[in-house]
């Protein structure tokens, strides 16, 4: 008699894949299968696709929660809701090859001591493309190395006996119920591995969990636990990497008594990089930070750049104290870039971090994204949030944070300045190489220094991976700052050669992939430019220029932009009249929402600020961080400044240029000599 199996789906809002994974159930060639779809209180069209393919076929069911109690609670009640003697799981938006059931029931029957069997997996992305094998299941399965990787991944096919033997799903293990589950069947069974790859997990923005420090305390727990289990605990020790590794405790036990447990494979080197010129006065909290990191292995280098205050003597200082190697080197050319490269061509990292001498790093940041690079090995630079912290004579008056998020063309972002710290991001070192090879930290420039070095990483088809919860804190300090001091016209004359730059490297690396739009902004005017027409809004919207015999028609949009250029500050190029004319309508709408007693809320503006251009969305959310007080009096001002100095409405931007380049065509802009 051939034995049954309980497949359990658990869905939570998934109704972009559902009917996929179905399918993928349905298509399979051992028909001898109960299938439970768990709706975990799903408030899009989930329930509806799942009672569909209920009525389709008897072999379904669907349960539905009142309320979304999160994965461990469902899959726990759902495995006890089901009844034949071997299950597994099926994630809502993951397909099932369609011999995998046939060829894991196979093992388990024809041998009764394996509790569970697993097998291989490949990645796809939203829309299903192959993206390779995945890293877990590389990695040979025993039980002792179990504790320290988790290779016992999808697909499971599970013994119900095993599984009630340990207990079952613990739900208080949140973030690794799963892993925690194998590690105690690993206890009482054997477990198998059928190296074929019969399951298909999707990556996709939605899937990725946003608290990666909960997954690693998760599985911190867990592997405590089951070092406790074995009596291991008094021996062994965690220690935290990108996987996790075990290290003996003085014990006088024999060495031949322990179990032999690999050592993890990857513990990479980050190096910390900070060029410092002058930077006493805030030098100690950002070496601080980096003392105060999570992960364990890095080390630390300070470039020193000819300083003439106490920046050596502090540095010295808390070297004394520091839990991890500190260099210290003399750059004798003058200069962040020139001190950057002589500290890279020190590092011996992995991985390497940029960090300015005045900024800070959260202490999960780098962990997190090692982690996360570790993972997906496919990326070559991580990037993730920030907060930006207003200073005023030694007074934070005002704290702003801003959350990204992954972008599906980074390259028109590089582009359009969508910026971001440069401490924010962590480079693979063979990335961090590409660019030292390209002199990215080029020493003649002395603004948009990191502007120039991570568009070059894009057009050098570096990948960038957003990891969320890794923060960094960036410090607006004063106008004294260097890059501030710049004039107008130096910053002009270093964006057009930065771009000229761009192009021809674009030309040599990308030129197959360049889009009209990159093509657009690779090639805008660095010109400086003026209006030259007049703006008539009776009966319409129409402009008027001198050299023009008949007016331009445009729409209201386009008025409102027209407008707006009116008030702006001339001559400009046409990228800053952009972020000026965006300026001018946030400061009207500012204004409105005032007067009509509404708070200003940033979603609100730029919701009306969106309209108002004729564009869709914005890139990426800003918070007011909790500890701001006087909420409205203390952001009001920063609001009022927003698009001219943050990464933020690129969108928005970009219908502004495309307007305004529109013009410079139609002769509606003058030229102003440089």
């Amino acid at each position: 008699m051939l034995t049954t199996i309980s497949l359990i789906t658990t869905v939570y809002n998934r109704d972009r894949y559902l009917a996929q994974t179905l399918d993928s159930i349905l298509a399979q060639t051992y028909p001898h299968f109960e299938l439970l779809i768990w709706d975990d209180g799903s408030t899009d069209n989930s329930i509806d696709i799942a009672h569909d393919y209920a009525q389709r076929d008897d072999r379904i069911r669907v349960m539905q929660s009142p309320h979304n109690q999160g994965f461990p609670q469902s899959i726990k009640a759902a495995i006890a809701a089901t009844t034949a003697p071997y299950f597994g799981w099926v994630d809502s938006d993951d397909l099932l090859a369609p011999t995998a059931l046939a060829e894991t029931v196979a093992a388990l029957d024809a041998h009764p001591d394996i509790g569970l069997v697993y097998t291989n997996h490949l990645l796809i992305d939203e829309q299903g493309n192959d993206r390779g094998l995945g890293r877990q299941c590389r990695i040979p399965y025993s039980k002792d190395r179990l504790l320290v990787d988790f290779m016992v991944f999808h697909f499971r096919l599970i013994r119900r006996s095993c599984y009630e033997e340990v207990g079952g799903i613990d739900p208080t293990i949140s973030c690794a119920e799963d892993y925690d589950l194998c590690l105690k069947l690993s206890e009482v069974t054997e477990i198998h591995h059928l190296p074929k790859p019969l399951y298909r997990y999707r990556r996709h923005d939605h899937n990725v969990t946003n608290n990666q420090v909960e997954v690693i305390r998760s599985a911190q727990q867990a592997i405590q636990n089951a070092l406790e289990r074995r009596g291991l605990n008094q021996a062994y020790e965690l220690k935290i990497t990108p996987t996790f590794s075990l290290r003996s405790k003085p014990t006088i036990t024999p060495a031949s008594t322990l179990p032999k447990i690999a050592p993890v494979s990857l513990n990479p080197l980050v190096s910390i990089v900070i060029p410092a010129y002058n930077a006493a006065p805030h030098l100690q909290r950002c070496l601080r930070s980096c003392l105060a990191q999570h992960y364990d292995n890095l080390e630390i280098i300070l470039v020193d750049n000819g300083s003439t205050d106490n920046t050596i003597k502090i540095a010295q200082m808390v070297a004394q104290s520091a839990n991890r190697p500190f260099h210290m080197l003399q750059c004798s050319e003058r200069g962040a870039n020139q001190a950057r490269t002589l500290g890279m061509d020190s590092a011996q990292g992995d991985f390497i971090q940029w960090l300015d001498a005045d900024d800070e790093l959260a202490p999960d940041k780098i962990l997190l994204q090692v982690l996360a690079l570790t993972q997906q090995p496919e990326y070559d630079i991580a990037y993730g949030d920030w907060h930006w912290w207003f200073w005023q004579n030694d007074d934070c008056f005002a704290r702003l944070r801003f959350v990204d998020r992954p972008y599906r063309d980074f390259l028109l972002e590089s582009l359009l300045d969508n910026w971001r710290p440069p401490h924010s991001y962590l480079l693979r070192r063979r990335a961090a190489l590409r660019l030292q090879q390209l002199n990215a930290w080029n020493p003649e420039t002395t603004v948009y220094m990191d502007r120039e070095y991570f568009t070059l990483a894009v057009l050098l088809n570096d990948r960038f991976l957003y990891v969320p919860g890794s923060e960094v804190r960036y410090h607006r300090w004063a106008l004294t700052q260097v890059s501030r001091q710049a004039t107008y016209l130096d910053r002009v004359i270093n964006r057009k050669r930065l771009f000229r730059r761009f192009q021809d490297v674009g030309m040599l690396s990308q030129a197959e992939k360049l889009t009209a739009q990159h093509q657009f902004l690779l090639q805008q005017s660095w010109e400086l430019w003026q209006p030259t027409f007049t703006l008539v809004e009776e009966g319409g919207f129409r402009l008027f220029q001198t050299e023009q015999p008949e007016p331009f028609e445009i729409t209201w949009q386009q008025a409102n932009l027209a407008r707006a250029l009116l008030k702006a500050p001339t001559p400009r190029t046409l990228e800053d009249y952009a972020r000026e004319v965006m300026q001018v309508l946030w400061q009207e709408i500012l204004v409105e929402l005032t007067q009509a007693g509404v708070m200003l809320e940033y979603d609100l503006i730029v919701d009306k600020l969106a309209w108002r251009i004729g564009s869709k969305t914005t890139n990426a959310a800003i918070q007011a961080v909790p500890e701001v007080s006087s909420l409205e009096v203390s952001l009001h001002p920063l609001l009022t400044q927003v698009p001219l100095f943050t990464p933020l409405l690129s969108e928005e931007r970009f219908v502004v240029q495309q307007f305004l380049d529109q013009l410079r065509r139609d002769r509606c802009l003058q030229p102003v000599p440089l």
